[in-house]
């Protein structure tokens, strides 16, 4: 168990961690806008549902691991390269 001092120092490198975490978020803030002005910001933007589970691509293409399509899916990879060619390009239109 850290006794007082130890906790006075920790407390005291946090409160340091975080003056510097503004220092730098002020001066990345200035670099921003000094590149790209101060009329572009992503304050409309929410971060939170960026990595979202359901958001990503793996749970939207899903579909194509259904056990109903499994025996579609063997007989397009053990067909002749010529035909899923013609398959793929049917495919795109």
């Amino acid at each position: 168990m850290p006794d007082a001092e130890e906790i006075a120092r920790r407390e005291q490198a946090i409160q340091q961690l975080v003056q510097k975490d503004a220092e730098l978020g002020a001066i990345a803030q200035a670099r921003v806008t000094a590149k790209y002005g101060a009329s572009s910001s992503l304050d409309g933007y929410d971060f939170s549902d960026s990595f979202d589970k359901s958001e990503q691509a793996t749970r939207s293409i899903d579909w194509v691991h259904q056990p109903w399509l499994r025996p579609i899916r063997f007989v397009y990879r053990n067909s002749p390269k010529s035909l899923r060619f013609i398959v793929k390009r049917f495919a795109r239109k």
